[in-house]
């Protein structure tokens, strides 16, 4: 065996198999810290839905006077705060869904003091069409609301590039400029039967089976397992290759008759005086 993997192609088999090994090993211990990640995210985010209501400025910060807030430490917290909706700043969150619906989500501004904060007071559903969907009023006066707190989405809300009162997207950095106003670096999704939903679609609760979203937590784990099998599949590939080869070449040998002197004295003759060899 020893001899056979001493041979150059396998000793360049082995080089490359190594190689390989060693590049499943790195993914293989990548998809640990993946594991690990997602574990400790689905633990905040499970225990944010349990925390106790708290006061929405306890919570999140004022857009730009501290560093933005953590996701994990924000998403799913249940917050209460009183304030004004403010109709004529409401926006249409376009392509957003809820189950196999696709519409809109319905954002309003809540003046409060000492800022103004972000509202999903709702969905609603396209319903096939591409423009003139119209969401219901918010009620007027003041209201004390509660939701769960959601992070603020980066991507530019394109409210130049589309219909009047949409938007692609929840900026609080966008919106506060809109608005002329300190914005909540963050928005609110409101719970089913507070003061605002009457005739939208609640957001549903969230699924807290794997909140962090993705890959769940048994696939990644699944995803070790199959970086580290790849590994030692390519390590022992060189052996079983060379313990194969072994084997067939074996058999041959063995078959061979073992030539004497005789029958070698004679095979010479017959070639040199043209008689068959006995």
């Amino acid at each position: 065996m020893l001899q056979t993997l001493r041979q150059p192609r396998y000793v360049a088999l082995s080089a490359v198999m190594l190689l390989v090994a060693t590049i499943c090993i790195g993914l293989g211990t990548w998809q640990i810290s993946r594991l690990a990640s997602k574990h400790r995210a689905n633990n905040e985010l499970r225990h944010n839905d349990h925390v106790s209501v708290a006061r929405l400025g306890d919570v999140l910060p004022i857009y730009s006077t501290r560093p933005p807030p953590r996701a994990d430490d924000i998403q799913f917290r249940r917050v209460t705060v009183t304030g004004t909706y403010e109709a004529s700043g409401q926006r249409l969150v376009r392509q957003r869904s809820v189950g196999d619906d696709v519409g809109y989500l319905v954002l309003t501004p809540l003046r409060t003091s000492p800022a103004t904060v972000l509202v999903v007071r709702g969905f609603i559903s396209s319903g096939g069409l591409t423009g003139g969907v119209t969401a219901p009023a918010p009620p007027s006066g003041p209201e004390t609301i509660v939701g769960r707190v959601m992070p603020a989405e980066t991507a530019s809300d394109k409210a130049a590039q589309l219909p009047v009162g949409q938007i692609n997207s929840i900026n609080t950095s966008e919106q506060a400029s809109r608005l002329g106003a300190q914005v909540y670096d963050g928005y609110v999704e409101l719970s089913a039967g507070q003061p605002g939903t009457q005739g939208l679609v609640a957001i549903p609760e969230p699924d807290l089976s794997n909140p962090a979203g993705g890959a769940v937590e048994l696939q990644h784990l699944a995803y070790v397992i199959q970086w580290y099998l790849f590994a030692a599949f390519a390590l022992a590939a060189p052996i079983a290759m060379a313990r194969a080869e072994r084997r067939r070449v074996s058999p041959e040998l063995d078959d061979e008759a073992p030539i004497t002197l005789a029958d070698a004295k004679a095979a010479r003759l017959a070639d040199r005086y043209g008689r068959p060899a006995h």
